[in-house]
């Protein structure tokens, strides 16, 4: 009986302390805030401000919405303040970026947003410009805002007074001309880190790998490895390579930065710049064309400046003047010297071009069903002195036939297909796929395997996740941001 009386109090005493830690841990839950559990107010009464945890009073949300209706009329600018006692253990600068690109504070296409965000409990005052606002709201601006009008309000817990003078700061720089001329220094200096940083992580790591790849593949003109080509001429020293392609740029860059100090014009030099080295390209190109030429090596030219379509069809759309117009002469000249006049390998005489009807008596019946499929076109030139033929290949390469394995004729294609057994969400299925050569009429046919279908919740998450998105996204404006902004804390 003493050993019951005894236990009963001990086991109310441990259900009573479990009781109490299990209320702490969900108090503790229910007071942090999650990206989902911050009501976005724009959609419910058309208000900029948040305040989840009743920390800012409500006459101070009314000036603020106020304040900020004001500024959006004038300058279409979209400021969203949310004030929450917790956020966890989340860094408040990915915390804010995930909000401002949920919610899409900011025109679209402005991207003129901006999120000040408050969390009590890491005493940290966040401001989240979008792209559009970051020259005019430079990190170090939103930086001296915080710094002298609001964190010193919220050391003696004046969180209204605070973050109202914070806001009546953003909206004197929105629509104030007198700091028209600081903001322009500061942009300045703001835009110009910006490209130093994209240059440094973006492109010069994408020279220094172009170069790494072609010194080990052997492209340079002095490699120690050289890779064999034809065209010898359209390599580069490594000297020469880094000179164009590295230097010369960075110099520009680093001229107009400590001169004009104009961001615009330093993108155009460059891009003239690089339009220039494909003018030095065009003399290497024209260096090969002229060898091969003086060698009558006309398939050769043609093979040479068919492998430059692609290249010069990017560059056309890259520089449009003037190579949108190269880039036809370019398809010309193949065809110019795919037709050139040339000499009998034999007797040295003249030789002539047969036209597609007088060639196929000079060509096999593989070659002329070749052909009528399209798959290959051929050149036949015949001599006028010693009647000597001479036959060029041009296959079309972006012919559906490929080569028979038996006739090795270039007409071998699928035919068709069939699924023998189905694939299911238990198993895997079967197909059958036919090739046949229209030459020889050698018909292959192979088995495939058709994969398992796998079970997915995708297309209701998605849809759920959308009408979210849309929703949330609601009376802002779809705005974005790149993580500019700064954070204070107390």
């Amino acid at each position: 009986m003493d050993t019951k009386q005894s236990f009963l109090p001990w086991i109310f005493i441990r259900i009573a302390g479990l009781t109490l830690t299990l209320l702490s841990f969900s108090a503790e839950i229910y007071c942090q805030s999650t990206i989902e559990s911050i009501p976005n107010q724009k959609l419910v009464n058309n208000s900029y401000v948040s305040n989840p945890d009743g920390v800012l009073d409500q006459s101070t949300i009314s000036q603020i919405d106020s304040i900020l209706n004001d500024l959006e009329k004038t300058t279409t600018t979209q400021t969203a303040v949310v004030v929450v006692n917790s956020i966890g253990s989340e860094d408040i600068f990915d915390f804010a970026q995930k909000l401002f690109v949920k919610w899409g504070i900011g025109s679209n296409g402005k991207d003129n947003g901006l999120l000040i965000l408050l969390v009590m409990d890491q005493r940290t005052v966040r401001f989240h410009t979008g792209y559009g606002l970051e020259g005019v709201l430079p990190d170090a601006t939103c930086k001296r805002i915080q710094g002298e009008f609001m964190v010193p309000e919220f050391k003696k817990n004046n969180y209204n007074a605070g973050m109202l003078a914070g806001i009546e700061q953003v909206r004197n720089i929105l629509i104030n001309p007198e700091n028209a001329e600081e903001l322009q220094s500061t942009t300045t200096v703001s835009e110009w880190s910006s490209l130093l940083i994209t240059l440094l992580v973006f492109v010069f790591p994408i020279i220094l790998i172009a170069f790494i790849v072609k010194n080990v593949s052997g492209h340079f003109a002095n490699s120690k490895r050289p890779k064999t080509t034809l065209y010898l001429e359209m390599r580069l020293k490594r000297w020469q390579w880094v000179l164009e392609f590295a230097i010369i740029p960075a110099i520009i860059v680093l001229l107009f930065h400590i001169g004009s100090q104009n961001l615009g014009l330093c993108f155009f030099s460059l891009y003239l710049y690089y339009m220039f080295t494909l003018f030095h390209r065009l003399a290497r190109i024209k260096n090969v064309i002229d060898r091969l030429q003086k060698k009558e090596k006309y398939y050769e030219v043609v093979e040479f400046i068919r492998k430059g379509q692609v290249y010069w069809f990017f560059m056309a759309l890259l520089f449009p003047i003037p190579f949108f117009f190269y880039f036809f002469y370019h398809l010309a000249r193949k065809k110019l010297y795919r037709n050139h006049s040339r000499t009998c390998e034999k007797c040295q005489g003249s030789m002539e071009k047969l036209s597609e009807q007088t060639e196929d008596q000079f060509l096999s019946t593989s070659q002329q069903m070749e052909e009528t499929l399209k798959s290959v076109d051929y050149d036949v030139w015949k001599c006028n002195s010693c009647q000597n033929t001479q036959s060029w290949v041009y296959p079309n390469r972006h012919s559906k036939y490929q080569a028979c394995p038996k006739c090795k004729t270039l007409a071998y294609y699928p035919s068709g297909s069939r699924t023998i057994t189905s694939a299911s969400y238990s198993s895997s299925g079967e197909g059958e796929q036919t090739h046949t050569c229209k030459y020889c009429g050698n018909v292959v046919v192979a088995t495939y395997s058709i994969a398992q279908l796998v079970e997915s919740s995708s297309s209701d998450s998605s849809s759920s996740s959308s009408s979210s998105s849309s929703s949330d996204s609601g009376s802002w404006g779809g705005g974005s941001s790149g993580g500019g902004g700064a954070s204070s804390s107390w």
